[in-house]
């Protein structure tokens, strides 16, 4: 069984320039207006990464605590300053994805008043950075203010305390 390819092409130029005139309409006409459900959508899609990000700080505060508690635990009943330490240092590796999990909620907060307000941003973004204030670029580290938040330094600051005034405690033993 053999297969038998034509030549030219199916249609000649004037009907693919009318197609391709036809195709470029229809997709000018589709980016030009966003209707209110695109609005909807976008913006559950949006709601639903920020949702991600809070359940993932929550979480990450969550695996925290066991550790934190083995090894200060582990680090009082055997006198040990290395695993004191190693308590602190996931202290500061928790916190430190805590406060990311923060700077990367709040820009998506920004995107999301963005788009409620009608910004121009295309439809169906995701892109943070399209709503960022000028001059704030995306880095991956969180900023001194996700730091230093209500929800972040209350909860890893007096736990990398208490693990370097044990450390302190078992130094001076």
């Amino acid at each position: 069984m053999t297969l038998r390819w034509p030549t030219g092409a199916a249609e000649d130029d004037p009907a693919i320039n009318q197609t391709l005139a036809t195709i470029q309409s229809a997709l000018l006409q589709e980016t030009d207006a966003v209707s209110t459900e695109d609005r909807r959508q976008h913006l559950s899609f949006i709601q639903a990464v920020i949702t991600r990000m809070s359940q993932a700080s929550s979480s990450s505060k969550s695996w925290l605590l066991p550790i934190v508690t083995a090894t200060y635990g582990y680090a009082v009943t055997g006198k040990s300053i290395l695993v004191a330490l190693l308590g602190c240092l996931a202290v500061l590796v928790f916190g430190l994805l805590d406060a990311n999990y923060l700077k990367q909620e709040r820009a998506f907060r920004r995107l999301y008043d963005e788009v409620a307000a009608g910004s121009p941003i295309p439809a169906f973004s995701m892109n943070p950075t399209l709503a960022s204030p000028e001059g704030s670029g995306s880095n991956y580290w969180p900023d001194w203010p996700d730091v230093r938040s209500w929800a972040v330094a209350p909860v890893y600051g007096p736990l990398l305390l208490s693990g370097l005034g044990l450390v302190i405690w078992l130094a001076c033993r």
